[in-house]
């Protein structure tokens, strides 16, 4: 919702808010609001901040959204800015507290394997202490000071002891520089910068930004894996392209897209997916589809490691990435089994006709009834076997001659006895001779 009384003035201050824990539909949101306020071309932005936390890779997106704006920001700690919350407020150019305000508590936490909520290893850690203090550095501020808000073990004489996690008030923000100045509201703060409240534009979240912190869970990720490989596999095994295709490309667009907007999906992750796509494709157009081959094996791998990098960033933890190996790893079996399965039930289903190519060549240009006769050979009416599997392209063997032949039925086992009903010059179409 955008408020606004004064059409003049409502563009000068944009209000982005940031309540309850940070998570990807965060990330999204400030995205999208921080670009419109930049082509709104406001003079100020005010991230107003009152959450415990969050993801981690979550806050790390959005402080770099923030130390990349060209828009001058301000961090309106309104009530508490911990953890994830506390590196979104380092981002801002300016940092202000309401009366009560706290900064800080940042250590990273994660699940072991028993599912207990413990410290994160000191791998991560380390990440967590120098992205702090290369924010605060950033922002002319004593790095020191933002370590200790990570590792207790960092004593800031004066401030805090060793063994202490850091955890800051308002004063004490003042006194060492982590504060510019106090407001008793988001209305103060606005009215003391030239910005009546009425004339700011509060951007409240959207709808989108709700969706796409659904479709960045596991479950969901689940779901789009399995349903969006199985509509690539079914696809290949039906002539033309339908219902399945589509459905399993818009699940894979759905996913890439969510995770493009949090910033987890990197350039990395589209060449793994369009790779794999481009192994399917050939899979499809180029290659037969009767039975699943190399390319289109290699194409949902290719698919499979585009996910996990996409559900993967440098600062997710053991347990979210354990996760997701096991979720992709998952999905990608249970297709492969599903695909194996539909080839063992429908040996000889006219279902499996191959590659969208070879379907419309056999349904469109060789098999349409209202194309008149077939031109005279000397080929049309001979007999012979196939000399390998047909589904529907394989070889012929008529007397001494081997030639390439495609099949109306669209699967016939070697040894089948045929008779060419067509001649088109480079392969001839057959039929299965029926038993008398």
């Amino acid at each position: 919702m955008l408020i606004a009384c004064a059409a003049h003035a409502v563009d000068r201050v944009w209000v982005l808010t940031v309540e309850g824990e940070i998570g990807r539909g965060t990330v999204s949101y400030l995205r999208s609001g921080l670009a419109g306020a930049q082509e709104a071309r406001a003079e100020l932005v005010v991230v107003s901040l009152a959450t415990p936390g969050g993801l981690l890779d979550a806050a790390f997106a959005a402080r770099d959204l923030l130390l990349s704006t060209e828009i001058p920001t301000i961090a309106f700690v309104d009530r508490e800015a911990i953890s994830a919350g506390a590196l979104i407020a380092l981002a801002c150019e300016e940092i202000v507290f309401a009366p009560g305000g706290v900064l800080g508590a940042a250590t990273a936490f994660t699940f072991d394997a028993e599912g207990e909520y413990v410290e994160a290893p000191e791998k991560v850690q380390s990440a967590v202490r120098t992205l702090f203090r290369a924010t605060a550095e950033a922002r002319d501020r004593d790095p020191q000071v933002a370590e200790a808000m990570v590792d207790a073990e960092i004593e800031v004489p004066g401030l805090t002891a060793e063994g202490r996690l850091l955890t800051m008030t308002a004063q004490e923000a003042a006194t060492w520089g982590y504060s510019d100045t106090q407001a008793d509201s988001l209305a103060a703060l606005l009215f003391d910068r030239g910005y009546p409240v009425e004339d700011a534009v509060f951007y409240e979240s959207r709808l989108v930004d709700r969706v796409v912190e659904t479709m960045t869970s596991s479950a969901l990720a689940a779901v789009l894996l399995v349903v969006g490989l199985l509509g690539l596999i079914i696809e290949m095994m039906i002539p033309g392209f339908g219902v399945a295709g589509v459905v399993g490309a818009l699940c894979l667009g759905a996913f890439f897209w969510s995770h493009f907007l949090v910033g987890l999906a990197g350039w990395e992750s589209i060449a793994f997916l369009i790779g794999g796509l481009l192994a399917v494709v050939f899979e499809i157009f180029v290659f037969t589809a009767a039975d699943f081959g190399f390319a289109g094996i290699v194409g949902f791998v290719l698919i499979g490691l585009g996910f996990y990098t996409s559900m993967v960033g440098p600062f997710t933890d053991r347990t979210a990435a354990l996760q997701a190996i096991g979720i992709v790893s998952a999905g990608v079996v249970f297709s492969i089994v599903v695909a194996a399965i539909l080839i063992s039930k429908l040996p000889k289903s006219r279902l499996r006709l191959g590659g969208v190519i070879l379907s419309s060549a056999i349904g469109g240009t060789a098999f349409d009834k209202k194309s008149g006769k077939t031109k005279a050979s000397d080929w049309v009416g001979q007999r012979g076997v196939a000399a390998t599997n047909l589904h529907p392209v394989g070889t012929g063997e008529f007397g001494d001659d081997r030639v390439d032949v495609v099949c109306k039925e669209g699967y016939l086992p070697k040894g089948t006895p045929l008779l060419v009903v067509k001649d088109e010059g480079y392969r001839k179409v057959v039929r299965r001779i029926k038993e008398d």
